[in-house]
């Protein structure tokens, strides 16, 4: 942890020197965090380290893709190991230490916070820098519990290895495992606390507003399977914008580009991308097969998520960041996916079906659509969530969308064959809950996830 904070201080430090009045040298040269509002906020806009550290872990251990044997070969050992779910020795420069960068630059910003008197004239920007931070951290906070413990099971949540929980900007402050039920609780806390600080509009979509907050509680009680209120924050998110992309409008979605959507696109409400990874690059990976055949032949999500880039098998290259990058943020499609699977979990086909309908009518070709009629629930709800893998691919949902499907009873596995021989990551398996860093396990004394 030591070594990330001094990471993570160099890196605030340069943020503060490239921007007009984000650093006060005195005149023994020592350094000032800024404590104005303004450069706060420029701290919170640097994107690079507060947009963009998105676990891609779970992403990379999950079932949406394969390694021909030519490409697994070409892999160094570290990525190997880690396709097969065998990798606990991996140090330094990974997604939890890119995660907890995020982490200390929003809790620096809440700590000078409390140095600065909310006043009359300052209220705005001060609750919108405040929320903005909150939202960051807890942002971050679920991303980490996703990839590296075990799905939220109310039986066991009080007992089960969580993450680190940072309060503070203070290097002193030391490092535990709270509880997968601690870390929800912070989780909640902050995001309920920024939806109330946030403002409605916001300049640009890299900013959180409160339909993010909406959009971000939603996606937390979902993981934690309260479908209850995870209804209630999809509904409120789809009340202030429900618009979609229409695939066949090619001014939304130009399906003879290499890349077929813009980034910021009409869809987007709050932009975030998942950190780089060796495995899921789009020279790497390949599509599942299987999982492409599910798409109907007018289905044009074929022709906008995949296409093949002078390889055998398909790269995907549908990510709402209109490059290789893989986007994590929030939007739309995400959101009436979630709200379907929870009016169909309350009893409520119709409404949950009319809601898919909405979506896969803007995703098929003009006038192939034939919308669907169910009013059996089982079926309704194993149609909604094979959409929502299907729409959802590489955005950073799949991981804990296994591990919360499988408590439900799923029984989902991931399977591997490399050089004629099947691995197998079935539904129980503790391997489920990614290993910690071993150097952060060698400084901090912390337990390691079980194997």
């Amino acid at each position: 942890m030591n070594r990330l904070m001094t990471f993570g201080i160099t890196i605030v430090l340069l943020l503060m020197v490239s921007c007009n009045k984000y650093l006060d040298v005195k005149s023994n040269g020592i350094f000032v965090v800024p404590n104005d509002l303004e450069s706060l906020q420029k701290i919170l806009d640097a994107s690079s380290y507060i947009n963009n550290n998105i676990c891609a872990m779970g992403e990379a251990a999950s079932d949406n893709y394969f390694l021909t044997e030519s490409n697994f070969k070409s892999l160094s050992e570290h990525w190997r190991k880690f396709y097969l779910w065998d990798n606990d020795e991996y140090t330094f420069g990974n997604d939890w230490n890119r995660a907890y960068l995020t982490i200390y630059n929003c809790n620096i910003v809440l700590d000078q916070l409390k140095k600065i008197k909310r006043k009359p004239d300052n209220e705005l920007l001060y609750d919108q820098v405040k929320g903005t931070a909150l939202f960051f951290r807890a942002s971050h906070y679920l991303s980490l519990i996703w990839t590296f413990s075990k799905a939220y099971n109310s039986a066991t949540a009080q007992d089960d290895l969580g993450i680190v929980l940072r309060s503070s900007s203070d290097l002193n402050e030391k490092s535990y495992r709270a509880s997968v039920q601690q870390c929800y609780d912070r989780i909640l806390a902050d995001l309920i606390e920024a939806e109330q600080l946030l403002p409605v509009k916001t300049l640009h979509v890299m900013r959180p507003g409160k339909r993010s907050a909406y959009g971000m509680l939603a996606r937390a009680f979902l993981s934690m399977r309260r479908y209850d209120e995870a209804l209630k924050y999809a509904d409120l998110f789809l009340k202030q914008n429900k618009s979609l992309l229409d695939f066949n409008n090619q001014m939304q979605v130009d399906l003879t580009k290499q890349y077929p959507f813009v980034q910021f696109n009409d869809e987007t409400d709050l932009y975030l991308e998942m950190s780089p990874n060796g495995l899921i690059g789009q020279n790497v990976s390949s599509v599942d097969t299987v999982l492409y055949s599910s798409y109907h032949q007018d289905d044009l999500r074929k022709e906008a998520f995949f296409k093949n880039l002078s390889k055998e098998y398909l790269s995907f290259v549908g990510s709402y960041s209109a490059g290789t990058t893989f986007f994590a943020g929030l939007a739309t499609d995400e959101m009436l996916l979630t709200r379907s699977e929870c009016l169909v979990r309350n009893g409520r086909v119709e409404e949950a079906i009319g809601d898919l309908n909405d979506l896969l009518q803007s995703r098929f070709r003009s006038g192939k659509y034939s919308p669907v009629v169910l009013d059996d629930p089982k079926l309704a709800l194993d149609l909604i969530l094979t959409e929502r893998r299907k729409e959802l691919i590489f955005r950073g949902l799949r991981w804990i969308d296994i591990k919360r499907l499988n408590l439900e009873g799923a029984n989902i596995s991931i399977k591997r064959r490399v050089e004629g021989k099947d691995y197998v990551l079935g539904p129980n398996d503790n391997r489920l809950a990614l290993p910690l860093p071993m150097d952060i396990i060698a400084q901090t004394g912390m337990p390691q996830n079980p194997k």
